[in-house]
């Protein structure tokens, strides 16, 4: 069986003719019989070219709902019949465009034999050897919509029909595949184009758009799942890149609505008539509509039946946006309109249930297990969830932002603050209702966290507090308790506090672990205490040899290498090289091997001094145990062995770093980027004396095929601005020769510190062009990094440029508050917001506006 994209140009735009006659003046009979055949043919095809949702699409090797399209577009053996195609085709829109008017309507227009050639070399290009999908929608966008979208240009709907099943309809079947490689247009673009030409199909469109709330779900949000920071973070700008293109997608698709309603809107149109539908004629309240009934009354353009995968595909959204797992800080001023849209629609409806979307999970089995994690089976087969379990991630929200708080109140050591957090989350009550209850006990190491808080701020009453709260509505302490107070002891160089807790923690009768046994001696340590600490050693072994004993039987644990670890960083940090030998002679004596670590922490002081020889001795010790060195092991090492390196001769430097490098791929480490970065910060910190060791590193890099980090190519940046005076053209050819425009990889910091090093240079054409191309586009910056770029502005009278960057500053605080406008940040944060010196320089340049310069002098009135 053929489908409609595997039809001659000829067939299909005949087939494209009955379709439109049906679908909009009701008639067929001018398509003739082989029309008719043709549909006969085809009629298994789905409306909207989509699988029928009862039909499970085929499965990949991981098992996941794979896309139907086949990886190229499919292909026709040239002929000579398509020059004779292409004239059907174009006298066929020829005679469109000259037939008369329906009375009352005016004609579509006549359209140019140019467009129609173009739209037909589409199609020409996907039926050659080895065709490139993203090279014909290229070609589409240069040259064919061009002329679409020229003022005064009625387009035939046949010629858009055309487009839509030679282009756009296997691009959004394509875009699957291509959702991490952007070699095709975004799927917010793919909905702004299919809405323009009025070809979009909501179920199609909608498959395209459940499949990427599924990929972004499939990306991996636990920084333990990547290897570096700089991979994370590059990880987490891609995924939210996914979701702002998955926002834009609802932007433009709720932009069919009425005119008087916007884009986003809590009440849909025909929220009226559902709210009378909601009530009997004795006015006593009947069942609530369907989502699927209130989403569709947004846009009665389309039949109710074709709504059921873009509901689900709003719902998913909705879910994937207030996810605590999976929800962005960094899109949050942009998600909030389609949240509040999609609250408004489920408060009206009735809770959606399993069997409303039965079909569409048929399609994509995985989607469940992300957007119900927890709920998924408890329910009694029939209830999809019910009205609470919509709402429930707003406690788990609650707890994120609580969490956040609590860390930015201990960074600071900001009491009020961690209250504040406190309050927000027991609530005001002395005691919660049941319900909060029921929430308070998902959350166990919430309480463990304000312990640790409150105790590194000696409040020890409040600490305490917090302890007999959870207590009190059934959560009892564990260990882990126990140590949040220990270690809030440590941070707060508290050496009492650390014996007050250990003697409650023992008269407890709770059941020790080497994590408490060993946090207790690294804090006593910490702390100033080290004869307490080795004391501690002493007596946990002492302890373990009378574990029969039943008075110690829970406060037994086995010493092992991660108490004497702690002790032996602890006293090499107070220099008492003797005792460290006695704790090493002392594990011996009980049994206990070093590891990599306990090397690691020994060498550590050898390197720093320069004993040779007792660096040749922890090698030899390490060899005959057959411990290997370590990553660690060889930045220890190297931050001796290239410590004032520019004080050799060039080929020596040289000479120096490869011994380094040839060690460390003899002993099988991996030289990673992270080992390149920390060897060029050790190099570039000797400035030009270290030039040719610094060029040594890079070939190496290169010749390995390897691209520099983002890391890497700020230090090389900051180097070369660093030099007296700064090279500025040096930072532009690493820029232009390493393509970094281009380079995804490279972060916003790289691109701040040249914007910085720029301005401080003079070269304030360069930095306006990096920040107009990376920041204007809406990629956040500091005002630290704008105060930088102000200064030399507002000096040279460049108004115009001025004005660009105080209105980049605008949005910034717009992103980071609560979207109300250029009132911005609320609070004692949006005071120091709006009490950045960027605001001070741009206020006294008369660079704001009457809004912008009250809110400023509103923030710097009152007490911060």
């Amino acid at each position: 069986m053929r489908g409609l994209g595997s039809v001659c140009l000829r067939c299909r735009v005949r087939l494209l003719i009955a379709s439109q006659a049906r679908a909009r003046r009701g008639i067929s009979s001018h398509c003739g019989t082989a029309v008719a055949e043709n549909d006969q043919r085809d009629g298994q095809v789905q409306d909207e070219g989509q699988v029928s949702p009862a039909t499970p699409m085929p499965r990949g090797p991981s098992g996941d709902a794979q896309p139907t399209a086949p990886t190229q577009p499919p292909r026709h053996v040239p002929s000579s019949r398509q020059s004779s195609s292409l004239a059907m085709f174009q006298s066929i829109v020829k005679s469109q465009a000259e037939a008369p008017s329906m009375s009352g309507v005016q004609g579509p227009g006549t359209v140019g034999i140019e467009l129609v050639t173009d739209v037909a070399k589409i199609q020409i290009m996907l039926e050659r050897e080895g065709a490139s999908i993203a090279a014909a929608y290229s070609y589409f966008e240069e040259t064919v919509y061009p002329q679409i979208v020229k003022p005064g240009t009625v387009v035939p709907q046949i010629v858009k029909n055309q487009i839509a099943g030679v282009l756009l309809n296997p691009l959004a079947l394509q875009k699957p595949q291509d959702f991490d490689l952007d070699r095709l247009p975004s799927v917010s673009r793919i909905t702004e184009i299919m809405i323009a030409l009025d070809v979009l199909k909501p179920s199609a469109w909608a498959t395209l758009v459940i499949e990427l709330v599924q990929h972004i779900y499939r990306q991996k949000t636990d920084p333990d799942a990547y290897s570096s920071v700089k991979d994370y973070e590059n990880a987490m700008a891609r995924r939210d890149a996914l979701l702002r293109d998955l926002l834009g997608s609802w932007r433009v698709f709720c932009e069919q609505r009425a005119p008087a309603q916007g884009g986003f809107s809590p009440k849909p149109r025909g929220s009226d008539h559902l709210k009378a539908k909601a009530f009997r004629g004795d006015g006593k309240p009947q069942q609530r509509p369907h989502l699927q009934e209130a989403f569709g009354a947004m846009f009665p353009q389309y039949m109710l039946p074709t709504l059921t995968r873009p509901t689900f595909a709003a719902f998913a959204t909705y879910k994937l946006l207030t996810d605590p797992v999976n929800r962005s800080r960094s899109v949050k001023g942009e998600a909030a309109p389609f949240l509040q849209m999609m609250k408004g629609l489920i408060f009206q409806a009735r809770p959606p249930r399993r069997n409303d979307f039965g079909a569409i999970f048929d399609t994509f089995p995985d989607l469940p297990r992300f957007m119900w994690p927890t709920r998924q089976g408890n329910n009694d087969g029939n209830a999809f969830m019910d009205s609470a379990s919509v709402f429930g991630d707003e406690s788990e929200q609650l707890t994120v932002t609580v969490h956040r708080q609590l860390g930015d109140a201990i960074k600071g050591r900001n009491l009020g603050l961690v209250n504040k957090a406190w309050q927000e989350f027991w609530g005001k009550a002395p005691v919660p209702d049941a319900g909060r209850i029921a929430e308070l006990a998902k959350h166990p190491d919430m309480f463990d966290y304000f312990i640790l808080a409150y105790t590194m701020m000696r409040r020890f009453r409040e600490a305490t507090g917090v302890w007999n709260s959870m207590e009190r509505i059934g959560i009892k302490a564990t260990i882990k308790t126990w140590n949040s107070m220990l270690q809030g002891c440590v941070k707060a160089n508290n050496a009492p506090g650390i014996k007050t807790v250990w003697d409650k923690l023992i008269r407890s009768g709770a059941k020790l672990d080497i994590a408490i046994w060993t946090a207790r001696i690294h804090g006593l340590f910490v702390c100033g205490e080290p004869q307490a600490g080795l004391r501690a050693l002493d007596e946990m072994a002492k302890i373990w040899a009378a574990r029969h004993d039943p008075q110690y039987a829970a406060m037994a644990v086995q010493p092992t290498v991660e108490p004497v670890n702690a002790a032996l960083a602890g006293l090499l940090r107070l220099k008492r090289d003797g005792d460290a030998t006695k704790v090493l002679s002392w594990a011996a004596k009980h049994g206990i091997d070093p590891d990599i670590y306990t090397f690691n922490t020994l060498l550590r002081p050898l390197v720093r001094r320069g004993d040779m020889k007792g660096i040749d001795e922890i090698f030899d010790t390490m060899r005959s145990i057959n411990i290997r060195a370590d990553v660690a092991t060889f930045t220890v090492l190297l931050e001796g062995t290239l410590n004032h390196i520019g004080d050799l001769a060039p080929e020596q430097q040289v000479a120096l770093v490869e011994r380094v490098l040839s060690a460390m791929r003899s002993a099988g480490i991996e030289i990673n980027m992270q080992t390149y970065a920390k060897i060029l910060h050790l190099l570039l910190r000797e400035g030009d004396r270290a030039g040719e060791p610094v060029k040594a590193v890079l070939g190496h890099i290169w010749r390995r095929g390897l691209e520099l980090s983002s890391h890497i190519y700020t230090m090389l940046a900051e180097h070369y601005f660093s030099l007296d005076p700064p090279d500025a053209a040096a930072v532009t050819a690493l820029i232009e020769n390493r393509r970094l425009h281009e380079n995804r990889g490279i972060d916003r910091v790289f691109w701040e510190r040249v914007i910085k090093g720029y301005a401080q240079a003079g070269e304030l054409q360069r930095a306006l062009r990096i920040f107009d191309r990376v920041f204007v586009s809406g990629t956040t910056i500091t005002l630290a990094t704008l105060h930088e770029l102000l200064k030399p502005l507002v000096a040279v009278g460049d108004v115009a440029a001025a004005e660009r960057l105080v209105e980049a500053a605008r949005k910034i605080g717009r992103a980071d508050g609560d979207a109300t406008g250029v009132t911005g940040i609320g609070g004692a944060e949006g005071r120091r917001f709006w009490r950045h010196r960027f605001w001070h320089l741009a206020y006294e340049a008369g660079l704001m506006g009457e809004q912008l310069a009250e809110r400023f002098r509103e923030a710097n009135a009152g007490p911060l």
